[in-house]
């Protein structure tokens, strides 16, 4: 993982997750460090399988906000020796702006691009991605989380980019805690006392009561934007503003959860937020499974700390996607990387090293039963988020649902804080997107 906006000045500001890089370099047209394609074409033929690698050379440029893609292109080099990766890494407020301007201009271009969840839709539609599906891309996701694969989809169907990752959500907490005002550390358990919204209200009385007011069972009413938000229908439909009647609903929940005393009233990615993760002064921190650098683990003393419950609903918050130029001279090359981005070889390495959930449900069917994180301690975190990443709604991105959503949240959480009627969230809400999108019909 919130509104989406944070994601950006949560990467700029993260120095565990993003290193500031120079500026691209090199004069030519196209991408920056060109090199003939192993066939000594730039075209790309189809190709599910892969060339031998010591057959493979030439050099990749690669454009990131992330600085763990290094972590990548290392593994990559280290199985093709004769290939150079220069990965350059650009801050997440100027990344999306760079990268079009360089795809527009076609002047020091990458070959490959990687693009946030929060605005691929605006890149998916414009000429600037190659064609996967025309490379073979279709056998290199077949066994993928559905929705992964179908957020690298543009609007005609084509595969135009390739996730290494997924991002469950879940309940995360101190198990000491836990113990404490919930009577269990366990996940199962614990699960199956918030397997609804009303059953979290209850629960969150009883705590704030048993701690006198100082322990809250939820951070934030906020965070229920994030578990909704591809648990509901797309913002636009047809030209035309489509507010899901399950807002209604949501926000109904969340005004009672503020007014019961449930949350600690804690944005989303805030160093409050951050400090009750820590320190357990909330029981309850729903959270995508990337955001770990938030957790204080120096020294190893996160070790065995936390275990992590299912939430009222499935979820998944953020996702990085890689594409590839399609003026490049290397797209030949740079297929042959993402197909190492789609293997489960990949994906199991990334997983055990950075603990990045994977993208290929291939890895979540292998490893469910074994796989163990050191800050959980006995549990098994794959089984616990294999059904619910299977089972999310599958929908290909748009230019306007992340913005529009973060209109939504900004709007509704002045209602929440305000205890604001609906018809009145609704209204303001209408009158932000009619003003920033003209184009579109608001009822």
């Amino acid at each position: 993982m919130k509104t989406k906006k944070w994601l950006s000045t949560l990467l700029a500001a993260s120095l565990m997750v993003l290193l500031l890089a120079a500026c691209g370099k090199g004069n030519g047209e196209g991408a920056s460090s060109a090199s003939p394609s192993p066939s000594g074409s730039g075209s790309a033929a189809p190709a599910t399988q892969s060339a031998a690698p010591a057959d493979l050379s030439g050099n990749l440029v690669v454009w990131t906000y992330f600085d763990q893609v290094k972590i990548l292109a290392e593994q990559f080099m280290s199985k093709h020796p004769n290939v150079k990766v220069d990965v350059q890494v650009f801050p997440g407020d100027q990344y999306q702006t760079k990268l079009m301007t360089a795809l527009q201009s076609g002047k020091n271009a990458p070959d490959i691009m990687d693009l946030d969840h929060g605005y691929i839709g605006k890149f998916l539609e414009s000429p600037y991605l190659a064609d996967l599906s025309a490379m073979g891309g279709e056998d290199l996701v077949k066994t993928y989380v559905p929705y992964v694969t179908a957020y690298g989809r543009s609007a005609d169907g084509k595969l135009r980019a390739i996730s290494d990752n997924s991002s469950p959500g879940g309940f995360w907490y101190v198990k000491e805690t836990a113990k404490k005002y919930l009577g269990t550390d366990d996940p199962d358990q614990i699960s199956a006392m918030v397997d609804s919204w009303d059953k979290v209200i209850e629960l969150g009385k009883k705590v704030a009561q048993d701690s006198g007011g100082k322990v809250h069972l939820i951070q934030g009413a906020s965070g229920l934007f994030d578990i909704e938000a591809f648990n509901t229908e797309t913002w636009v439909k047809d030209g035309k503003l489509n507010i899901d009647p399950k807002w209604q609903e949501t926000y109904a929940t969340q005004l009672k959860i503020r007014s019961e005393g449930v949350d600690a009233k804690l944005g989303f990615m805030s160093s409050g937020w951050g400090s009750a993760l820590n320190d357990g002064s909330v029981v309850l921190t729903s959270m995508p499974s990337w955001a770990t650098f938030m957790i204080d683990n120096k020294d190893g003393k996160a070790k065995g700390k936390y275990g992590i419950a299912k939430t009222p609903e499935g979820w998944y918050n953020g996702g990085r996607w890689e594409a590839v130029y399609e003026k490049s001279p290397n797209k030949e090359l740079a297929y042959e990387f993402l197909k190492f981005v789609a293997s489960p070889e990949w994906q199991k390495y990334n997983l055990e090293k950075t603990g990045n959930m994977p993208g290929n449900a291939a890895v979540f069917d292998e490893l469910q039963d074994t796989f163990k994180g050191e800050m959980y301690g006995d549990q098994l975190i794959l089984k616990g988020f294999a059904e619910q990443m299977k089972n999310m709604p599958a929908r290909e991105p748009n230019k306007y649902d992340d913005e529009i959503l973060s209109k939504w949240v900004k709007v509704a959480s002045q209602g929440i804080d305000n205890n604001t009627p609906y018809d009145d969230v609704v209204a303001a809400f209408k009158k932000e997107v009619k003003n920033t999108y003209p184009e579109l019909k608001v009822e």
